[in-house]
């Protein structure tokens, strides 16, 4: 398969996958699209959609502002952003205060244009990390 067949594969399963089910000792009977996955101790999984693009100094500051704030708390984020002025999307991937460089991708997976990043948390609500990536992306339409 290719990278970006690949994309949706790879993004799923982070989150939802049996390795993950086995890690934390338990297992899921349900979709896994949408919506927030508790895990014991404080751990959640959930993904954040951006309908629009935004440019890649916004994207830069909203995950360096989050890894900075809480990076200790960021066991895993991923995801593919639609960045304005690339036709292809940019896939990122990180570990609490690392982060692997990006790589833009040949196509998109599907139809579907959004920015989608996943996260796997620690006691970091999806309210607090959708609301600082809000910020960033309100500060380039001034």
């Amino acid at each position: 398969m290719t990278k970006t067949a690949d994309v949706q594969r790879w993004l799923n399963e982070e989150a939802y996958s049996d390795e993950n089910e086995a890690e934390h000792g338990h297992h899921h009977d349900h979709d896994h699209h949408d919506h927030d996955h508790d895990h014991h101790d404080g751990i959640h999984a959930f993904c954040i959609y951006k309908e629009e693009p935004l440019p890649w100094e916004s994207w830069v500051g909203f995950l360096q502002s989050l890894i900075d704030a809480r990076g200790a708390d960021m066991l895993r984020i991923k995801g593919i952003l639609n960045v304005d002025g690339l036709d292809q999307p940019v896939a990122v991937h990180g570990v609490q205060h690392v982060f692997h460089p990006p790589a833009i991708l040949e196509k998109w997976p599907s139809e579907d244009r959004r920015s989608r990043l996943v996260f796997i948390a620690k006691d970091v609500p999806e309210q607090v990390i959708k609301t600082m990536l809000g910020s960033w992306g309100q500060k380039e339409k001034v």
